[in-house]
């Protein structure tokens, strides 16, 4: 990750929200010793036909911030609001990087996220996070399993980041799928690295015949980006 200064941060052109992804991202870089000690005897692996990831026994991720590069987040926000979109979905809130990335596209669209995240006290610190950053009003953050937390919102997607456990990438864009808007976007982060778990995926959305359009893109960091064309 880089070194956090804010010119990073310049395209959302609100500070409120600038000073509080700076704050996080110097907090995440506190973790990279950590983190790179973790992966390090896994990174042949991560590096070659990566690893399948099974999400058990993952408590070392407990307080680990894990969130995108500040590119892949300007990305996201720029092309949400290309997109013009007001109902954007989030799978993997975490400590809520990403979630108020999408937020300011939200707010600037006129629109609301809807996050997912799993453990209780993520949840309790992403909600302070985003009201932080003044984005409460344009933010729902839901906690519990995301198979649960989803199944039944009655929501039109036109934007979707899928940024959990990769072999839950799947499993959630089936359950999701019955409400992509034609013309939605679905972004994928971690897809390089962890390419068995996350084939069941890019096999479907890469098949013509299912009605998408998708690709590896590279803003820094690897990540899908799918387009629903049908």
């Amino acid at each position: 990750m880089p070194k956090v200064t804010p010119e990073l941060f310049r395209v959302l052109n609100d500070p409120k929200v600038e000073a509080t992804l700076s704050r996080l991202y110097k907090a995440a870089l506190k973790q990279g010793w950590s983190m790179v000690f973790h992966f390090l005897p896994k990174a042949f692996k991560m590096y070659g036909k990566g690893i399948d990831w099974k999400t058990e026994n993952e408590r070392f991720y407990d307080d680990k911030y894990t969130p995108i590069l500040p590119y892949q987040g300007e990305f996201l926000y720029m092309q949400a609001r290309a997109l013009g979109a007001k109902n954007i979905l989030e799978f993997g809130t975490s400590y809520g990087i990403s979630t108020i990335y999408l937020g300011k596209a939200a707010k600037d669209n006129g629109g609301k996220v809807i996050s997912t995240e799993y453990l209780p006290h993520k949840v309790k610190i992403a909600r302070e996070n985003i009201a932080e950053a003044g984005l409460s009003d344009y933010v729902q953050v839901l906690e519990g399993d995301a198979m649960e937390t989803l199944k039944d919102l009655d929501v039109l997607w036109d934007f979707v980041l899928l940024d959990g456990w990769p072999d839950m990438v799947h499993p959630v864009f089936k359950l999701i799928e019955p409400n992509l808007k034609k013309g939605a976007v679905i972004a994928v982060d971690d897809i390089v690295g962890f390419q068995p778990s996350t084939k069941d995926y890019t096999d479907y959305v890469r098949n013509p015949e299912n009605g998408y359009l998708s690709t590896t893109i590279y803003p820094k960091k690897a990540m899908e980006f799918t387009i629903k064309i049908k």
